[in-house]
């Protein structure tokens, strides 16, 4: 990245964080004419360092989605609805699956959803907008096609259930590394934390699953660029979005909670791309600018 490229970011992502942050506003005024309430404030959390925490995570926020924009190919409108679909999914609807098994907070409810929708809608146009991909490459309708055409329906099968199984194994692994320190707190239920049953975390880490693999596929399929960036852009944009802006915010939760669960977040996510590439990525001899290209199996 030249100086001049920098001085773009540097206005860019403000900008584009920004949007974010005010799309808030349309967002409850939206929850409440849907008659859902605004839920209270966790325990010990203050609103006024809630709000300017979460003006600056929503620079980093920007971040992350404009290293996605700029790998993907087609014109503004699917790269915004691309950017859209993967914001609100792994940033709103997650987290408050998360919220609502783990914790009593905030976040778990129906409220926080309808929030977010506005603020991915606006951050993510002008991220479309200002970041434009570095290889403009094929439209989205015509690279779903070649995607889709260039696998068996055997081998799309067992790719797509190994997907599917990717998130929890991940999610599974490292949650077991880390539980030694966290679980105390969860079992004394400080903080508004909560533990929940197996009835309770398995159909919440298959919807979860899901929906993380609905909102990666556009991302793999407008891919343009390599694989190995392609696996560092979409597991940083993945931990942001999940987990590492949630344990920036969160001040009232214990140092210890908050880096821990941090870490464990970042490997959940860069595994899990890591599955996704070696999946889905772009065969290993197939160039970066998008040329005809013989299908993988």
């Amino acid at each position: 990245m030249n100086f001049r490229s920098l001085l773009h970011y540097l206005w860019k992502i403000p900008l584009c964080g920004f949007l974010f942050f005010i799309g808030f506003m349309p967002g409850g005024q939206l929850a409440t004419m849907m008659g859902l309430s605004a839920p209270e404030m966790p325990m010990g959390a203050d609103p006024a360092i809630i709000a300017q925490s979460t003006l600056l995570t929503s620079l980093l926020l920007a971040l992350g989605l404009s290293a996605v924009s700029r790998g993907l190919s087609g014109g503004f409108l699917s790269r915004w609805l691309i950017l859209f679909f993967f914001t609100w999914i792994a940033y709103g609807v997650n987290t408050y699956f998360e919220a609502m098994i783990f914790s009593t907070m905030s976040a778990a409810s129906l409220y926080a959803v309808v929030l977010y929708l506005p603020a991915s809608l606006f951050c993510s146009a002008a991220v479309a907008w200002l970041f434009p991909p570095v290889l403009k490459g094929e439209g989205f309708f015509t690279r779903t096609r070649s995607f889709f055409a260039g696998r068996t329906l055997g081998s799309w099968a067992w790719r797509l259930f190994a997907a599917f199984l990717a998130f929890p194994l991940a999610y599974f692994i490292f949650g077991n590394l880390i539980a030694p320190i966290v679980l105390p707190y969860y079992l004394q239920g400080s903080n508004e934390l909560a533990l929940p049953g197996w009835g309770q975390l398995l159909p919440v880490i298959a919807i979860r699953s899901l929906f993380f693999l609905l909102a990666c596929l556009p991302i793999l399929i407008a891919w343009n660029l390599s694989n190995r960036r392609l696996f560092l852009t979409l597991g940083l944009a993945l931990f942001i979005l999940v987990g590492g802006i949630a344990m920036i915010q969160a001040y009232w939760l214990p140092t210890v909670l908050r880096v821990t669960h941090g870490l464990e977040i970042f490997a959940d996510e860069m595994v899990y791309a890591g599955a996704l590439v070696l999946l889905f990525g772009k065969h290993l001899t197939q160039p970066e600018s998008g040329q005809a290209l013989a299908p993988a199996r």
